[in-house]
């Protein structure tokens, strides 16, 4: 693939996850556990605190958004979008060895959590946008 082509594809997958993030950030803020698939409902702090992660995950929208929006594909944001999902991948595995096996849409969202930001990251640094090398 073209650099001018990859960078098409890393800006058209932000764009992609901050879409899905403001939805489903927003549905979680209003919904709370009813919104989530395979969700129960829960004591009010469990409530409390995902409503709260909620409004994190969906102001990823607009870091993505810009991110996709910059001619250069700031490497350093980049990085640290790429960082903090794949994190959040890890969490999920730390979720899944103490409490078992999420509902499959879960599993699959860790899976691209892990997988997505390493090759985000090396396919930006074929773009030849500057400071893509690491």
């Amino acid at each position: 693939m073209s650099p001018t082509r990859t960078a098409a594809a890393i800006r058209g997958l932000l764009m992609a996850v901050g879409a899905v993030a403001a939805g489903t950030g927003t549905s979680v803020v209003l919904r709370g556990t009813a919104a989530i698939p395979g969700g129960a409902p829960t004591v009010a702090s469990n409530d409390s605190v995902l409503r709260f992660y909620a409004v994190w995950w969906a102001a990823q929208w607009p870091a993505a958004w810009s991110l996709a929006r910059d001619p250069a594909l700031d490497a350093g944001r980049l990085r640290a979008l790429c960082a903090t999902t794949f994190l959040g991948g890890l969490a999920r595995v730390a979720a899944m060895r103490s409490s078992g096996r999420p509902h499959p849409l879960f599993q699959a969202l860790t899976a691209f959590e892990l997988v997505a930001p390493p090759v985000l990251l090396a396919a930006r640094s074929r773009t030849g946008l500057p400071g893509g090398a690491r």
